[in-house]
């Protein structure tokens, strides 16, 4: 399994805060693409100038079930239910209860697609209702954060396939506040093939961000 390492390094001459993202994984339902939400997973704040902060992962990914939720920017995604999923052995996750406080599911290796994990919902939930699906990961805390939601709909099955490109960007950011990286200046970095390796992302006093692999 990958290991990776992200550093954030403040070269900008004052204090400043940092969260770092996991890019949406690629979601379709039947085939269809499916929009997705990305949220603030570690966030590194008040470092000092010549600081950094530095967070160790793994490419472990947790399927994420939570309501209520209404996805939009700025609002935060509770933590919900996890189950460790693979996939490389292509685990689906069928929810098959959920009530008050409370979720059924059964694994089932081999049901999805290549490099992808699979909610299927059988639970019953509105159609229009606020309940989210989505992936988690460990980060710098000790419980499973949520990375990326996207609305659920009942009796349906979602694929899900993680990739290995993140985001660093500048403010104090709640774990699981979603954040529209498309308008957000972030630094980009991208682990795609790298089994081990270290990113250290530098801001610097122009507020830019530049990317080093070591």
């Amino acid at each position: 399994m990958a290991i990776w390492t992200i550093e954030v390094l403040n070269d900008s001459g004052g204090v400043k805060s940092y969260a770092v993202l996991a890019a949406p994984p690629e979601v379709t339902q039947g085939g269809r693409p499916v929009p997705v939400q990305s949220t603030a997973w570690i966030p590194f704040d008040y470092v000092e100038p010549g600081d950094r902060g530095t967070a160790t992962f793994s490419e472990a990914v947790y399927a994420l079930f939570t309501w209520p939720v209404t996805l939009a920017p700025k609002v935060v995604v509770p933590r919900g239910f996890t189950e460790a999923v693979n996939p490389v052995a292509r685990d689906l996750i069928t929810i098959e209860e959920m009530g008050r406080g409370s979720m059924s599911t059964v694994p089932t290796p081999g049901a999805a697609p290549p490099d992808s994990f699979s909610i299927f919902t059988e639970a019953d939930f509105p159609a229009d209702g606020p309940v989210v699906l989505g992936m988690s990961k460990l980060g710098n805390n000790q419980s499973p954060t949520p990375v990326a939601a996207f609305t659920a709909q009942p009796h349906v099955t979602f694929d899900i396939k993680p990739g290995a490109r993140f985001h660093v960007v500048e403010g104090r950011y709640a774990r699981g506040k979603v954040i529209d990286i498309a308008h957000t200046p972030n630094a980009v970095i991208d682990f795609t093939g790298k089994e081990k390796a270290v990113a250290t992302v530098t801001q610097g006093a122009d507020g830019a961000f530049t990317v080093v692999y070591g």
